[in-house]
């Protein structure tokens, strides 16, 4: 009975195993059935051709897009990796801006720092579809841009298979359909021009009616654009890349170095892209150097009479530079903080500084044309020390703070600055502006050269010697430190600026001891730059970014 009882339990222990060993090949074959299911889908993936989309909008602060009914952008930007603190470089023209999001480089290294994109190198720093042209020629890729200076200078005809130059944003519109629609389109581009327009007509404000209404219509555009891609009847068989940027910001204009002129915003969307804001605010922290004088108040009736400088040449091909500390105790209107002409119309020919609201513009006009340079910001009523540099062989007029560049403008069109009439401070050429400039200014500098950011740098907070480098080109030289008197004697060279005023007022004049602004020092932490872009896209096609870009892909795929 035992050995029957033990061969019974034998028998069913090896019908047991059986089992287990039938379950254990069935669960095997169902884990590589659902393996290899995983694996056609992920090749499947990765077999649809990969293509980009990249939409450019001028000029576009992109708290315009959130603030009015902007719905294509605004889903686009919730739905995607969306920055709101991009930066771009200063100077903030669009020549800068759209050199970086093409070449993936600074300035220092495009060298595109004015519109007229004079010292450009796109030879040594080509725009990305040169990358694509090299790596994947077969691409079908195409520039359709309203800024035509995009197509002039940045892009070479070499590197796409089509570049148009469009008359206006309907046309960019149109064309762009149309390469998406009608083509088997690989990587394309287009710029749209008119919300950049609005911004300067309407000071890129959200609360002016031009520049929302700009927004809208654009918006309008992208979504008609956007409606065209997903109506490719192979648009489901494909892996689509869209990016949407902007090339500056804007703060009554652009050009200069506030953040608001700088802050740009990218778009990234793919499927492989999780939705990610990233929009830290930066935060500043102003260094300054002790500064103890006594000087005139500048105020309504009291302003400086400057002699006549016969051997400072303003004509179109001298070069010279204006040196001042400057105090401003207001920051309305545009009061002259020194100047040589008629500042009823920046055209006048003629030089003229001024407060313009708490930032000094740099104007220069020849009676035809004008060159309008912003930079140095007034308003924390701190002592400024400002450097103008009109540089008549490199054709720029740069502005320094504290020995800092802050601004920089082309000044090749703008020829003779002498207006026959001699150079005030606190009021313009003809001494009845109003306002009056109201604060302090001393150290007063001319010289007949354009002096090298090195000089500038080492003299912005010690007084001028005869070891400076350039000491043979001081025309004029103010410490403007007389405790009485009517005038700021001259140092160094003779001449002097007399204190004049109108209406019986009395010279005054105040003990400060206010700092001298030396910059600010600015934590973006960690901000994207335009540059940025064109390492993302190559990264998305599978080309490796050159090793010169400045930038990195900002996503991984």
């Amino acid at each position: 009975m035992k050995t029957l009882k033990s061969l019974l339990s034998l028998i069913v222990l090896m019908g047991l195993c059986i089992l287990s060993c039938k379950k254990a090949d069935t669960a095997s074959a169902e884990e590589n059935q659902i393996s290899d299911e995983q694996s056609l889908v992920k090749n499947a993936l990765a077999a649809k051709p990969k293509k980009v989309l990249f939409i450019g909008i001028d000029g576009c602060v992109w708290k315009a897009i959130t603030a009015t009914n902007a719905p294509n952008l605004k889903t686009l930007m919730d739905q995607s990796y969306t920055s709101t603190n991009a930066l771009a470089q200063v100077p903030t023209w669009s020549s800068n801006g759209w050199s970086a999001l093409f070449t993936g480089v600074g300035v220092a290294k495009h060298k595109a720092s004015d519109n007229s994109f004079s010292g450009s190198d796109f030879v040594n720093y080509p725009s990305f579809f040169r990358q694509i042209k090299t790596n994947l020629p077969a691409l079908r890729t195409a520039s359709i841009v309203t800024w035509s200076s995009i197509n002039d200078f940045i892009v070479a005809t070499a590197d796409v298979t089509v570049k148009q130059n469009s008359a206006s944003d309907n046309a960019t519109e149109k064309r762009i359909i149309q390469e998406i629609t009608t083509s088997n389109t690989d990587v394309s581009f287009c710029h749209f021009d008119d919300v950049d327009h609005a911004g300067h007509a309407s000071n890129y404000r959200t609360t002016t009616q031009m520049y929302m209404d700009s927004v809208k219509a654009v918006d309008l555009r992208v979504g008609r654009i956007l409606t065209a891609l997903r109506a490719r009847p192979t648009y489901n068989n494909e892996d689509w890349l869209i990016v949407v940027a902007t090339d500056h910001g804007g703060d009554a204009s652009h050009g200069g170095a506030s953040y608001l002129e700088q802050n740009a915003f990218i778009i990234l969307s793919n499927s492989a892209i999780a939705p990610q804001l990233v929009n830290t605010l930066p935060t500043t922290a102003t260094e300054s150097n002790p500064h103890s004088i006594t000087t005139v108040d500048f105020k309504t009736n009291v302003y400086g009479q400057l002699p006549t400088l016969s051997t400072l040449n303003l004509s179109a091909t001298s070069s010279f530079t204006i040196e001042f500390r400057a105090r401003a105790t207001s920051a309305t209107s545009d009061p002259v903080i020194i100047g040589n002409k008629n500042w009823a119309s920046g055209y006048n020919k003629g030089i003229i500084i001024a407060n313009r609201n708490g930032i000094i513009r740099a104007n220069f006009g020849d009676g035809t044309n004008r060159l309008d340079v912003d930079g140095v910001d007034l308003t924390d009523q701190l002592w400024h020390q400002v450097a103008i540099v009109v540089n008549r062989t490199s054709q720029k007029a740069t502005i320094y703070d504290g020995g800092i560049q802050v601004a920089e403008g082309n000044i090749s069109a703008v020829g003779d600055l002498q207006s026959g009439t001699a150079f005030k401070i606190g009021q313009d050429g003809t001494g009845n502006y109003s306002p009056y400039f109201t604060g302090n200014i001393s150290e007063v500098r001319l010289f007949k050269s354009a002096l090298p950011a090195t000089s500038i740098s080492t003299y912005s907070f010690t007084a001028v010697t005869s070891a400076h480098p350039q000491s043979a080109d001081l025309v004029l030289y103010t410490k403007g430190n007389e405790t009485s008197g009517t005038a700021y004697n001259g140092t160094l060279v003779s001449p002097k600026i007399d204190i004049l005023t109108k209406n019986s007022t009395a010279i005054t004049r105040s003990a400060l001891t206010t700092p001298i602004f030396y910059r600010k020092t600015t934590d973006y932490h960690g901000a994207p730059y335009l540059y940025n872009v064109p390492p993302t896209i190559l990264k998305f096609l599978g080309i490796a970014k050159p090793t010169y870009y400045d930038g990195a892909a900002l996503v991984n795929f």
